[in-house]
This record gives structure tokens, C-alpha cells and sequence, in this order.
């Protein structure tokens, strides 16, 4: 294991905000470009996959693309964050894979999930919509508990986070 520092909550989220920003960018150009595509088929449903695959494909190629170039983000560059491996290497893409795949199932897959049977259960849409958005708070506040201080899918992925010194280049 790499002794570099953990970064702290406060900066991760930080980061993560920035982060953010920079995916909405990529997210409404990707939803720009197959928009005319899903009017012209009217939203057929083989079309739909097709975005859906799309916006995922755009997405991992961002992340994937950033994490084995450098281990970092734009957003985690400005926040002098660096994902590696748990032993401190670099990152290949089958890692970047599944690190997005965890976080992807996670932040998307459990609470859909979780809103489908909490929905069939109650059949109240907003109590199931509310305990599905909680799901969310799993994996960011799992580092209160974690003893590396680490996000679960860092965990589950065998990555982590760790904290570049001043001046330090990943």
C-alpha cells in the first residue's frame, strides 16, 4: 500500500463538484448530438438503447481515457488528486473499467433498483423516489466508516485516492 496521504472529505467533494460541471458539459453535448436522432425515429426503442449505450460509452471514454493517461481528472488536477492502484501504480484500462463499472452500478444501478421495489412495495412514488436518492449517500459517506478513509467503490475496485504533494506531477 501507498503511503501518500488520503485526500479529505472537504476536498473530494470539492473536486467532485467540479466534476460535475465538466460532465454536464459532456452530457448535453452527447444528448445535442443524438437528439435529432431519437426525433427522426421517434423515439424508437432500439434508438433509445443506442443513446443510453452512447452516453455510458462517452462517459467511461472521459474517465477511462483520464485515469490510465495520468490518474486524474481535470477536476481532480486542480485538486491535486490522483487515483492509483492500492499498491500506489498506475491505472490500465481494465482497472478504469471496473472502478466506472462499480461506481456506475453503485450510483445508478442500486438506487434504480431500489426505487423499482420500493415503488411495487408501497406504490408511493415519492417515498420511493426519496429512498433511492439515499442510496446515494452509501458510497460518499463510506469513507467515515472505511479505515483508509476511501469512497466504496475505491474499495470495491482496489483503487484509491491519494493526495499530490505542491508542485508534485502525477
Amino acid at each position: 500500500m501507498t503511503s501518500a496521504p488520503t485526500p479529505g472529505l472537504g476536498r473530494r467533494f470539492a473536486s467532485l463538484f467540479y466534476e460535475l460541471l465538466l460532465l454536464a458539459a459532456i452530457v448535453f453535448t452527447t444528448a445535442a448530438v443524438f437528439t435529432p436522432l431519437l426525433a427522426w425515429s421517434n423515439h424508437a426503442p432500439v434508438i433509445e438503447w443506442l443513446y443510453r449505450l452512447g452516453m455510458v460509452g462517452v462517459l467511461f471514454g472521459y474517465f477511462g481515457y483520464c485515469w490510465v493517461r495520468s490518474g486524474q481528472t481535470p477536476a481532480m488536477k486542480t485538486w491535486r488528486i490522483k487515483l492509483v492502484l492500492r499498491d500506489g501504480s498506475r491505472l490500465g484500462w481494465q482497472h478504469a473499467a471496473v472502478r466506472f463499472v462499480v461506481a456506475l452500478l453503485l450510483f445508478v444501478g442500486v438506487p434504480i433498483l431500489s426505487f423499482l421495489a420500493w415503488q411495487r412495495a408501497s406504490g408511493d412514488t415519492r417515498a420511493s423516489m426519496w429512498i433511492a436518492m439515499a442510496w446515494w449517500l452509501l458510497p460518499l459517506l463510506w469513507p467515515l466508516t472505511d479505515p483508509d478513509r476511501q469512497f466504496l467503490h475505491d474499495r470495491l475496485a482496489g483503487t484509491r485516492l491519494i493526495t499530490l504533494a505542491k508542485g508534485e506531477r502525477a
